[in-house]
Protein backbone atom coordinates (compact mmCIF):
# COMPACT_ATOMS: atom_id res chain seq x y z
CA UNK A 1 0.00 0.00 0.00
CA UNK A 2 2.81 2.44 0.89
CA UNK A 3 4.43 1.74 -2.47
CA UNK A 4 1.15 2.53 -4.26
CA UNK A 5 0.78 5.83 -2.36
CA UNK A 6 4.36 6.87 -3.17
CA UNK A 7 3.86 6.08 -6.87
CA UNK A 8 0.61 8.07 -6.90
CA UNK A 9 2.31 11.11 -5.34
CA UNK A 10 5.14 10.95 -7.87
CA UNK A 11 2.63 10.71 -10.73
CA UNK A 12 0.71 13.75 -9.52
CA UNK A 13 3.88 15.80 -9.15
CA UNK A 14 4.84 15.02 -12.74
CA UNK A 15 1.34 15.69 -14.09
CA UNK A 16 0.55 18.97 -12.34
CA UNK A 17 3.78 20.55 -11.11
CA UNK A 18 5.42 20.89 -14.49
CA UNK A 19 8.34 23.30 -14.76
CA UNK A 20 7.65 26.41 -16.86
CA UNK A 21 9.59 25.16 -19.90
CA UNK A 22 7.49 22.00 -20.07
CA UNK A 23 4.37 24.13 -20.59
CA UNK A 24 5.75 26.06 -23.56
CA UNK A 25 6.98 23.53 -26.11
CA UNK A 26 6.95 24.79 -29.68
CA UNK A 27 8.44 27.58 -31.79
CA UNK A 28 10.57 30.25 -30.10
CA UNK A 29 11.84 33.70 -31.02
CA UNK A 30 15.45 33.64 -32.24
CA UNK A 31 16.39 36.86 -30.44
CA UNK A 32 14.46 38.69 -27.72
CA UNK A 33 15.33 42.03 -26.08
CA UNK A 34 13.02 43.21 -23.29
CA UNK A 35 13.14 46.53 -21.47
CA UNK A 36 10.68 48.10 -19.01
CA UNK A 37 9.14 51.41 -20.13
CA UNK A 38 6.70 53.84 -18.48
CA UNK A 39 3.06 52.92 -18.88
CA UNK A 40 1.50 55.13 -21.59
CA UNK A 41 -1.24 57.65 -20.86
CA UNK A 42 -4.10 58.36 -23.29
CA UNK A 43 -2.95 60.71 -26.03
CA UNK A 44 0.74 60.84 -25.04
CA UNK A 45 1.91 59.17 -28.27
CA UNK A 46 3.59 56.21 -26.57
CA UNK A 47 3.56 53.11 -28.84
CA UNK A 48 1.10 50.42 -27.87
CA UNK A 49 0.40 47.07 -29.50
CA UNK A 50 2.06 44.32 -31.50
CA UNK A 51 3.60 44.91 -34.92
CA UNK A 52 5.28 42.45 -37.30
CA UNK A 53 7.48 43.60 -40.17
CA UNK A 54 9.15 40.73 -41.99
CA UNK A 55 11.03 38.76 -39.35
CA UNK A 56 11.03 41.67 -36.86
CA UNK A 57 8.46 41.82 -34.06
CA UNK A 58 7.90 44.87 -31.83
CA UNK A 59 5.60 44.60 -28.83
CA UNK A 60 4.58 47.37 -26.42
CA UNK A 61 2.35 45.75 -23.81
CA UNK A 62 1.82 45.30 -20.08
CA UNK A 63 2.50 41.77 -18.86
CA UNK A 64 -1.22 40.98 -18.67
CA UNK A 65 -1.59 41.68 -22.41
CA UNK A 66 1.36 39.41 -23.17
CA UNK A 67 -0.53 36.66 -21.34
CA UNK A 68 -3.81 37.24 -23.20
CA UNK A 69 -2.02 37.20 -26.57
CA UNK A 70 0.05 34.16 -25.64
CA UNK A 71 -3.00 32.06 -24.74
CA UNK A 72 -5.56 33.57 -27.13
CA UNK A 73 -7.95 34.52 -24.33
CA UNK A 74 -9.76 37.60 -23.08
CA UNK A 75 -8.41 39.73 -20.23
CA UNK A 76 -10.93 38.34 -17.76
CA UNK A 77 -9.75 34.80 -18.53
CA UNK A 78 -6.31 35.39 -16.99
CA UNK A 79 -5.92 35.05 -13.23
CA UNK A 80 -2.57 36.78 -12.64
CA UNK A 81 -0.87 38.89 -9.92
CA UNK A 82 -1.90 42.54 -9.76
CA UNK A 83 1.54 43.71 -10.90
CA UNK A 84 0.93 42.08 -14.30
CA UNK A 85 -1.37 45.01 -15.11
CA UNK A 86 1.13 47.66 -14.04
CA UNK A 87 4.45 46.49 -15.49
CA UNK A 88 4.83 47.70 -19.09
CA UNK A 89 7.50 46.48 -21.53
CA UNK A 90 8.96 47.15 -24.95
CA UNK A 91 9.99 43.91 -26.66
CA UNK A 92 12.07 43.55 -29.81
CA UNK A 93 12.15 40.01 -31.19
CA UNK A 94 13.16 38.10 -34.32
CA UNK A 95 11.08 35.32 -35.85
CA UNK A 96 12.89 32.09 -36.70
CA UNK A 97 13.14 31.18 -40.38
CA UNK A 98 9.88 29.79 -41.71
CA UNK A 99 7.81 30.98 -38.75
CA UNK A 100 4.43 32.67 -39.35
CA UNK A 101 2.45 35.35 -37.54
CA UNK A 102 -0.05 32.66 -36.50
CA UNK A 103 2.68 31.06 -34.35
CA UNK A 104 3.28 34.23 -32.30
CA UNK A 105 1.16 33.06 -29.33
CA UNK A 106 3.27 29.91 -28.91
CA UNK A 107 6.46 31.99 -29.14
CA UNK A 108 5.11 34.40 -26.53
CA UNK A 109 4.38 31.44 -24.24
CA UNK A 110 7.97 30.24 -24.61
CA UNK A 111 9.31 33.75 -23.94
CA UNK A 112 7.15 34.16 -20.83
CA UNK A 113 8.32 30.78 -19.52
CA UNK A 114 11.99 31.52 -20.15
CA UNK A 115 12.27 35.20 -19.30
CA UNK A 116 9.43 35.67 -16.75
CA UNK A 117 9.55 32.11 -15.33
CA UNK A 118 5.84 31.66 -16.01
CA UNK A 119 4.14 28.58 -14.57
CA UNK A 120 0.37 28.13 -14.90
CA UNK A 121 -2.55 25.74 -15.05
CA UNK A 122 -5.95 25.82 -16.77
CA UNK A 123 -9.39 25.90 -15.18
CA UNK A 124 -12.96 26.28 -16.46
CA UNK A 125 -14.85 29.16 -14.86
CA UNK A 126 -18.17 30.88 -15.51
CA UNK A 127 -18.05 34.34 -17.09
CA UNK A 128 -20.49 37.04 -17.95
CA UNK A 129 -20.27 38.10 -21.60
CA UNK A 130 -21.67 41.10 -23.44
CA UNK A 131 -23.87 40.15 -26.40
CA UNK A 132 -24.25 42.82 -29.06
CA UNK A 133 -27.58 42.81 -30.94
CA UNK A 134 -29.52 45.21 -33.19
CA UNK A 135 -32.11 47.42 -31.49
CA UNK A 136 -35.77 47.40 -32.47
CA UNK A 137 -35.31 50.37 -34.84
CA UNK A 138 -32.34 48.84 -36.69
CA UNK A 139 -28.83 50.10 -37.46
CA UNK A 140 -28.73 53.91 -37.52
CA UNK A 141 -25.29 54.45 -39.05
CA UNK A 142 -24.78 54.64 -42.83
CA UNK A 143 -22.87 51.75 -44.37
CA UNK A 144 -19.48 52.70 -45.89
CA UNK A 145 -18.14 51.29 -49.18
CA UNK A 146 -16.70 47.79 -48.95
CA UNK A 147 -12.92 47.94 -48.72
CA UNK A 148 -12.87 51.05 -46.52
CA UNK A 149 -9.75 50.72 -44.28
CA UNK A 150 -10.52 49.54 -40.76
CA UNK A 151 -8.99 51.53 -37.91
CA UNK A 152 -9.46 52.47 -34.27
CA UNK A 153 -8.01 55.72 -32.95
CA UNK A 154 -8.26 57.95 -29.92
CA UNK A 155 -7.08 61.55 -29.79
CA UNK A 156 -6.74 63.93 -26.85
CA UNK A 157 -8.54 67.21 -27.60
CA UNK A 158 -7.47 70.68 -26.31
CA UNK A 159 -10.32 70.77 -23.81
CA UNK A 160 -9.10 67.57 -22.17
CA UNK A 161 -11.72 65.30 -23.70
CA UNK A 162 -10.88 62.23 -25.81
CA UNK A 163 -12.21 61.64 -29.33
CA UNK A 164 -12.75 57.97 -30.19
CA UNK A 165 -13.07 57.05 -33.88
CA UNK A 166 -13.80 53.45 -34.88
CA UNK A 167 -14.09 52.35 -38.50
CA UNK A 168 -14.72 48.76 -39.51
CA UNK A 169 -17.08 45.83 -39.22
CA UNK A 170 -19.07 45.32 -36.05
CA UNK A 171 -17.34 41.95 -35.56
CA UNK A 172 -13.89 43.57 -35.49
CA UNK A 173 -14.66 46.85 -33.73
CA UNK A 174 -16.45 46.10 -30.53
CA UNK A 175 -14.56 42.98 -29.39
CA UNK A 176 -11.58 45.34 -29.25
CA UNK A 177 -13.25 47.51 -26.59
CA UNK A 178 -14.05 44.55 -24.31
CA UNK A 179 -11.25 45.60 -21.94
CA UNK A 180 -13.29 48.69 -21.08
CA UNK A 181 -16.17 46.48 -19.93
CA UNK A 182 -14.09 44.79 -17.21
CA UNK A 183 -12.44 42.54 -19.79
CA UNK A 184 -15.68 40.72 -20.59
CA UNK A 185 -15.85 39.15 -24.02
CA UNK A 186 -18.19 40.82 -26.48
CA UNK A 187 -20.17 38.50 -28.75
CA UNK A 188 -21.60 39.87 -31.99
CA UNK A 189 -25.12 38.68 -32.82
CA UNK A 190 -26.09 41.65 -35.00
CA UNK A 191 -25.69 39.83 -38.32
CA UNK A 192 -24.25 43.07 -39.79
CA UNK A 193 -21.36 42.53 -42.21
CA UNK A 194 -20.90 46.08 -43.51
CA UNK A 195 -18.30 48.70 -42.58
CA UNK A 196 -19.32 51.62 -40.38
CA UNK A 197 -17.77 54.55 -38.51
CA UNK A 198 -18.45 55.54 -34.93
CA UNK A 199 -17.13 58.87 -33.58
CA UNK A 200 -17.62 59.90 -29.96
CA UNK A 201 -16.11 62.62 -27.76
CA UNK A 202 -15.55 61.48 -24.19
CA UNK A 203 -15.38 64.21 -21.54
CA UNK A 204 -12.73 64.00 -18.80
CA UNK A 205 -13.81 61.91 -15.78
CA UNK A 206 -16.05 63.75 -13.33
CA UNK A 207 -14.96 63.99 -9.68
CA UNK A 208 -15.48 60.64 -8.02
CA UNK A 209 -15.89 58.78 -11.33
CA UNK A 210 -13.10 56.47 -12.51
CA UNK A 211 -11.53 56.68 -15.98
CA UNK A 212 -12.70 53.10 -16.64
CA UNK A 213 -16.33 53.99 -15.91
CA UNK A 214 -16.07 57.12 -18.04
CA UNK A 215 -14.78 55.17 -21.04
CA UNK A 216 -17.40 52.48 -20.52
CA UNK A 217 -20.17 55.09 -20.55
CA UNK A 218 -18.73 56.58 -23.74
CA UNK A 219 -18.78 53.22 -25.53
CA UNK A 220 -22.29 52.48 -24.30
CA UNK A 221 -23.38 55.80 -25.78
CA UNK A 222 -21.67 54.91 -29.10
CA UNK A 223 -23.45 51.57 -29.19
CA UNK A 224 -26.83 53.12 -28.47
CA UNK A 225 -26.26 55.90 -31.04
CA UNK A 226 -25.66 53.19 -33.66
CA UNK A 227 -29.04 51.59 -32.91
CA UNK A 228 -27.45 48.59 -31.20
CA UNK A 229 -27.86 47.21 -27.68
CA UNK A 230 -25.92 45.12 -25.16
CA UNK A 231 -27.24 42.13 -23.24
CA UNK A 232 -25.36 40.03 -20.69
CA UNK A 233 -25.18 36.23 -20.36
CA UNK A 234 -23.09 33.74 -18.37
CA UNK A 235 -21.00 31.09 -20.13
CA UNK A 236 -18.22 28.64 -19.09
CA UNK A 237 -14.76 29.53 -20.39
CA UNK A 238 -11.19 28.33 -20.02
CA UNK A 239 -9.09 30.33 -17.54
CA UNK A 240 -5.31 30.64 -17.39
CA UNK A 241 -4.35 30.63 -13.72
CA UNK A 242 -0.82 31.93 -13.11
CA UNK A 243 0.97 29.91 -10.43
CA UNK A 244 4.26 31.81 -10.72
CA UNK A 245 5.38 34.90 -12.63
CA UNK A 246 8.43 37.10 -12.10
CA UNK A 247 7.73 40.83 -11.94
CA UNK A 248 10.80 41.59 -14.05
CA UNK A 249 12.29 39.46 -16.85
CA UNK A 250 15.74 37.94 -16.73
CA UNK A 251 18.52 40.01 -18.31
CA UNK A 252 18.86 40.21 -22.11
Amino acid sequence: MLRIVICAVLFLSVSFAQPPAAQSEGPRFEVVAIKPVPRPSPGDGTPFGLNVSGAHVQINFPTISLLTRAFRVELAQVDAPDFARDEFFEIQATLPEGATREQLPEMLQAMLAERFKLAYHRETREYQVNVLTVGKNGMKLPRLPDGTPMQSTRRLLPDGSTRWALTGKVTSLFPGVAAYFDGLQMVDETGLDGIYTWVRDQAPPSPGVSYQDTVQDAFKAMIEAAGLKLETRKVPKETIVVDHLEKKPTEN
